[in-house]
């Protein structure tokens, strides 16, 4: 849990003018009007004021990476600084509750803090209220505030975020949280603006697609018009040798797309070096075998001229099947 620090407290705790500056430049990250977020254990001196609020129990700093996932993290940071300003019938929603959940979006769609709430929809530069209802069984407290709960929160994000941000989302709840269309599909009732968007998420969604970037690929799929891709399937030889589980392969023509992330090779038993090795083989093996395969990277994902590539292999592969 993030440790936040508001203005009021430092003149509390009388923190000098000069250590606020210097822990600004270095530990201390103002994130909206009065509210602060202290982003390590910092050894120096300016902190020595609130140094005892870095010893309670829970306390995490804030991680960037340098890449997309960064934008998840200053989202989470806005919603620590919001945690104590809900109203009773308040609940944190949509992508600020995805992230309360722990699911670990692709793309996080918006800067905004979103809270549902009965009475009224206002819209803030970093703060988003939705004017809906919550049922009892809608909100969930055991994360000490209230948050839509994650069938609730998958619904929402579905309805009013786009594919790419809802069908990764979805797809982790299918895949790690053991949620099920079923429980979801009661709340896009028809009528429900945003509803076919949200059900064509549904459709896509699914619980073989094994992380984020391949769920984010198969909306990149929808996207171009390249229909069926089929994700994880077996795939053999002429002669019945097993050569691997592929991420996607499409139903009729010998094409097969690998999205690779770092994790196949950084999670790898026996390091990077052997999972390269394991994969250049298993690439020749379906390359004899008579399949085109593409290998995507994470940053693939966001060149449409590789999907381009991949449509044009399988009308080809298909038209040489049909002579």
């Amino acid at each position: 849990m993030f440790r936040t620090v508001t203005r009021v407290e430092l003149s509390e705790l009388d923190m000098p003018r000069a250590d606020l500056a210097e822990a600004l430049k270095c530990c201390l990250k103002k994130v909206r009007k009065g509210h602060y977020i202290i982003k390590s254990n910092c050894p120096n001196s300016h902190v020595d004021t609130i140094r005892h609020l870095l010893r309670e129990p829970g306390i995490t700093f804030p991680t960037f990476r340098g890449d997309i996932r960064d934008d998840a993290e200053k989202l989470r940071m806005s919603i620590a600084t919001r945690r104590d300003s809900l109203l009773p019938e308040d609940a944190f929603s949509h992508m600020s509750a995805a992230l309360l959940h722990g699911l670990d979006p692709v793309e996080v769609g918006t800067e905004r803090v979103e809270v549902t709430r009965p009475a009224y929809s206002r819209a803030y530069s970093d703060l988003l209220f939705y004017a809906r209802d919550l049922a009892e069984d809608d909100v969930d407290h055991t994360l000490g505030y209230p948050v839509t709960t994650l069938d609730r929160t998958l619904a929402d994000i579905a309805l009013d975020h786009p594919l790419e941000v809802s069908v990764p989302l979805i797809s982790e709840g299918l895949r790690e949280r053991h949620i099920n269309r079923e429980s979801l599909l009661p709340r896009l009732a028809p009528g429900r603006r945003g509803r076919k968007r949200a059900l064509l998420a549904l459709e896509l969604a699914s619980e073989l697609h094994e992380s984020g970037a391949e769920a984010y690929c198969a909306v990149k799929f929808h996207r171009h018009g390249i229909t069926g891709m089929t994700p994880q399937v077996t795939a053999y030889s002429s002669t019945g040798a097993f050569i691997g589980r592929n991420d996607f392969r499409h139903e009729k023509a010998l094409v097969v797309v690998e999205v690779h992330g770092v994790g196949k090779y950084y999670m790898h038993p026996d390091g990077p070096n052997a999972a390269a090795r394991q994969n250049h083989q298993r690439n020749m093996n379906l390359v004899n075998a008579g399949f085109k395969v593409f290998n995507l990277t994470f940053g693939d994902l966001f060149r449409p001229k590789i999907f381009e590539q991949i449509k044009w292999a399988i009308t080809q592969a298909l038209e040489h099947e049909n002579h």
